[in-house]
């Protein structure tokens, strides 16, 4: 999920009286922070690089839905 699921980030809370106003930064994989970021490594960047060039969702979700399944028979 770290690299394709996107989350907003919190960046301030402004209180207003009884209100909260939120500021959230763009939605970033936490991926995409990673390589964005000035305190990782550049070899650390480069073998993120190389698992994500490997990895394919559909597949992942596929594999993901068939341990699931084996998991409910066990238990059940």
């Amino acid at each position: 999920m770290n690299f394709f699921q996107p989350v907003r980030k919190l960046l301030a809370k402004e209180r207003k009286g009884g209100k909260t106003r939120k500021v959230y930064d763009v939605a970033k994989t936490p991926f995409q922070r990673v390589l964005a970021s000035p305190h990782v490594p550049t070899e650390a960047k480069e073998r993120l690089e190389q698992i994500y060039q490997t990895l394919n969702p559909v597949e992942l979700r596929v594999r993901l839905e068939r341990n699931l399944e084996k998991l409910r028979r066990l238990h059940g």
